[in-house]
């Protein structure tokens, strides 16, 4: 009797031991993994969709959220991809708006889902239909006139469209808007087309299928029989004034639209103005021109034809050698200047340049505030603001020696010149023609044994 009280006892302890070391374990690995909640968002799916049948105004971007319980190294490694929320259909009657049970499972042990939000979703099936759609076509405004339009050609004539019942029965016909302005060729225009309801109302065609989203319209545009489109061909006389060239001569509008016997309006390659004098002209000129137009062939008479006399001057060059005239230079001083002309190189109108005078083109010497010495400076040359541009100055820079006029018999320089204050402006050229295109001019005043001749060349270029 001791001994089986003894037994149970020490298994009475053993029990008791082995409860407080799971006890113990337990409090010890939920110290270290704890029970913990996570959230998830799980993509809802659709099974059992009945043969025929379609849904009506579904969000195929549904989601569920579940809420998860367990050990917290367990759920931090649960990712949607182990859950299936899904929404079985196979018991929905057609036409009718049902609330189905969403149910959610997972693949991964170790966490239970104590929330799933939402527990349901209303869903109304339709049966599939699929419908031809005639395309219509809103034709606005009007041909050329002396043209005639043909019968429009719609491609596809129709569209078919398919979806629920009773989104494809409610639509009418789908509407092309194609605009003729004053068309004289055939028309080809590819555009969306926009479908109406039985009410007329402007249609939504999303959550639809079509076979194609764009139509292609071609309006055939022909001439009518006397009427053809004619280039115009401008005439004109004479030649523009000396100096000047002309550019070029258009017609604004190019064609004209001619009306008269077929036979007639074949024969012509094209409709000549009467002709317009240019003789003379130096700038550019625009006026209305009359057509010379044959006996039984008419033009529309609110078609005015303008021409456009495009004349431009002559562009060329001239060359000009010059003395520097000096400025500025010190009273008891001379300058002699290496070399002692300068060669200037001018481009313009041609008719400007042919009334410029000696005077206008002038090449000068800054001198002042320089004492004696030798210095290189820049000539500054002068011309007419009249369109002119230099080209060229050679030598780009003289050397222009200053020194006081006690010194001039002893430091007479061989090929330069040599001007005091007082002398400046007696050497004052001209231009003498001789002959085009080159001139030649004469230094006159009291410089005329120590200057050469100043000649003058010029090449025209168009």
């Amino acid at each position: 009797m001791n001994r089986a009280g003894d037994i149970l006892t020490t298994i009475g302890s053993f029990l008791l031991a082995l409860v407080l070391a799971i006890a113990i374990w337990t409090n010890a690995s939920q110290a270290q993994d704890p029970v913990q909640t996570r959230f998830l968002e799980v993509p809802l799916e659709f099974v059992g969709l009945p043969s025929g049948a379609v849904m009506v105004d579904a969000d195929p971007r549904q989601q569920v959220q579940i809420r998860l319980e367990g050990p917290d190294s367990v759920l931090q490694a649960l990712t949607p991809e182990d859950f299936a929320a899904t929404a079985d259909l196979s018991d929905v009657p057609s036409g009718e708006t049902v609330s189905v049970e969403i149910v959610v499972t997972g693949s991964r042990p170790g966490a239970t889902i104590s929330f799933i939000t939402p527990e349901a979703i209303d869903v109304l099936l339709e049966q599939q239909v699929t419908r031809d759609v005639p395309v219509e076509l809103d034709l606005r405004g009007a041909v050329a006139r002396g043209h005639n339009q043909g019968e429009p050609l719609l491609d596809p004539p129709t569209i078919r469209v398919s979806g629920p019942e009773s989104l494809v029965s409610e639509l009418d016909f789908a509407l092309v808007t194609v605009f003729l302005n004053s068309t004289a060729e055939t028309l080809v225009e590819t555009s969306q087309p926009i479908f109406y309801d039985r009410s007329g109302r402007v249609a939504s065609v999303t959550g639809l299928t079509l076979s194609r989203d764009e139509v292609t319209v071609t309006v055939p545009v022909e001439e009518a029989a006397g009427f053809a489109d004619k280039l115009v061909t401008v005439v004109w006389t004479g030649e523009p004034a000396p100096g000047y060239r002309l550019l070029s001569v258009t017609a604004n509008p190019p064609s004209v639209l001619v009306e008269g016997r077929p036979a007639l309006v074949n024969l012509l390659s094209s409709v000549r103005t009467e002709p317009i004098d240019i003789n003379g002209l130096t700038q550019t000129w625009e006026q209305a021109a009359v057509l010379d137009l044959a006996e039984g062939v008419t033009v529309d008479p609110e078609q005015i034809v303008t021409v456009t006399i495009e004349i431009e001057p002559i562009l060329t060059t001239s060359t000009f050698i010059r003395v520097p005239e000096r400025r500025g230079l010190r009273s008891g001083f001379m300058a002699t200047v290496e070399p002692a002309q300068v060669r200037v190189v001018i481009f313009g109108p041609l008719p400007v340049l042919d009334t410029l005078a000696e005077s206008d083109v002038r090449v000068i010497l800054d001198l002042f505030g320089l004492g004696a010495g030798t210095y290189s400076i820049e000539p500054d040359v002068i011309v007419p603001d009249r369109g002119i541009e230099i080209r060229s100055i050679q030598p780009s820079a003289v050397s222009v020696t200053i020194a006081p006029e006690e010194a001039r018999a002893t430091a007479t320089p061989t090929g330069g010149a040599v001007t005091t204050a007082a002398a400046v402006g007696l050497a004052t050229p001209t231009r003498q023609a001789i002959s085009r295109p080159a001139f030649c001019t004469q230094s006159a005043g009291a410089l005329d044994a120590a200057l050469p001749s100043i000649c003058l060349r010029r090449q025209e270029s168009q």
